[in-house]
Order: structure tokens, then C-alpha cells, then sequence
């Protein structure tokens, strides 16, 4: 079992990877539905009970999140202080040890930023939370899982760093100057 849950984290990381590099809300939401399905099966096969109820509910969190730009009803902030009462409780549920709570913490911190964020605060605070995920990785020793950890905070970066770039007015007209220069 632990190769197939290694090789499914593989898979799950392509997606994710994807994911991010993607410009709408819903789109990266989108993926990172397919990608939580798959870890969920990967955590599942590790015997990793909090990094599995974890992903779990944030498949809910997305689809819920994905529905809620489409309903007003469901934008009350009722619903953000449910979804955090639900992984304090499940975090007390599966604790096993300190690290068995740092996917809770990465999963409280990401819902309050998706709640209302934008797509560049989406990716900062991926960033954050997948520090979270590598040390609770190593902890359950999915090599895949470090691996794609330590990817995605790369690829993270990547996709802020040139998000940043293309919305920022100092930079486009930089390269232009540089453009210019070289003529």
C-alpha cells in the first residue's frame, strides 16, 4: 500500500502543481478538488488519519467555496466560523501527536484567506501552509508527500512571483525600458 500511495501523492502533485498556475479562483478550486480526492486515498493508505480528515474537508471547504461565488446566501462569515469549529473539533478527534495537528493549522489558516481573497492572496498563503504539510509529511514519512511539498512551495513561489510580475506597472514598464535599450 505504501507504493500506491506513493505514486498516487505523485499524481495528486501534478495536479496540484497545475493548479496553481492557473488565473481564476474557480479554476484553481477546480484542481484542487481532483488533487484532494487523491490525497485522500494517499493519507488513507499511510494510515495518516489527520492529514486524511484534513483534505477531506477542505474537499468540502472547495466545493463549498466554489458554490458560494455563485450564492449570497452562502457568503455569510456563519459559515467561515463553522468550517473552523469543524477542524478544531476533528483535530482533537485524530490527534495523535503535535505534528498530527499542523494540517488543522495549515487548513485554518488557508480558509480564512480563501473566504474573501483574491487569487495572489490565495497563493501567499499557500506558500504558508505547505510548510505545515511538509512537517507533517515527514512525520508520517510520505516521501512523495515531501517531495511534492517542497515542489509546490516552489512552483508556489514561481506562480506569485510571476503574478506579481504581470500586475505590476514598475515592473512592466522595467522591461520595457530594458526592451527599448537592446533596439
Amino acid at each position: 500500500m505504501y507504493i500506491a500511495s506513493q505514486i498516487i501523492e505523485t499524481i495528486a502533485l501534478v495536479i496540484t502543481l497545475y493548479s496553481y498556475h492557473l488565473k481564476t479562483k474557480k479554476s484553481i478550486f477546480k484542481g484542487m478538488c481532483v488533487a484532494n480526492i487523491l490525497d485522500i486515498t494517499h493519507y488513507f493508505f499511510l494510515n495518516a488519519y489527520s492529514g486524511l480528515v484534513t483534505k477531506v474537508m477542505a474537499l468540502v471547504r472547495n466545493i463549498f467555496i466554489l458554490k458560494k461565488e455563485d450564492n449570497k446566501k452562502l457568503k455569510s462569515n456563519i459559515f467561515l466560523i463553522l468550517f473552523i469549529i469543524a477542524y478544531i473539533v476533528l483535530a482533537f478527534i485524530t490527534f495523535k501527536n503535535i505534528y498530527s495537528t499542523l494540517p488543522f493549522v495549515a487548513a485554518i489558516i488557508y480558509m480564512i484567506v480563501v473566504w474573501n481573497g483574491n487569487e495572489l492572496q490565495i497563493k501567499k498563503i499557500a506558500f504558508l501552509c505547505y510548510f505545515f504539510w511538509l512537517v507533517y509529511n515527514i512525520s508520517v514519512f510520505s516521501v512523495m508527500g515531501i517531495v511534492s511539498n517542497v515542489i509546490a512551495l516552489i512552483s508556489t513561489y514561481i506562480a506569485y512571483f510571476n503574478y506579481k510580475k504581470e500586475n505590476n506597472w514598475l515592473w512592466k514598464n522595467v522591461l520595457l525600458l530594458q526592451h527599448y535599450q537592446t533596439i
